[in-house]
């Protein structure tokens, strides 16, 4: 996982004030993973609704890649389609 991703990692964390295991932290290629993941958890699942975690989730995205959320959706790859690393 490259610096891009650790640092995108470390935003959702401390947005959402949890750990990320480093071996779930390797299966989140998506927006989507990761908000399924999220969604996993009951501190997160009892207190947002998938919308707000969902939004919450790409302007950390889009502020970390650096590509407006108008071009990349819940499906584009981090790595592939927005060339984080």
């Amino acid at each position: 996982m490259g610096l891009d991703l650790v640092e995108m990692v470390m935003c959702v964390e401390e947005e959402f004030e949890i750990t990320i295991p480093g071996e779930v932290a390797e299966t989140l290629v998506t927006p989507r993973t990761v908000i399924e993941y999220l969604m996993s958890l009951s501190k997160i699942k009892e207190k947002w609704s998938r919308d707000y975690v969902a939004l919450c989730v790409m302007m950390i995205v889009e502020r970390e890649s650096g590509i407006n959320k108008e071009n990349f959706n819940e499906d584009s790859r981090f790595i592939e389609d927005m060339g984080m690393d």
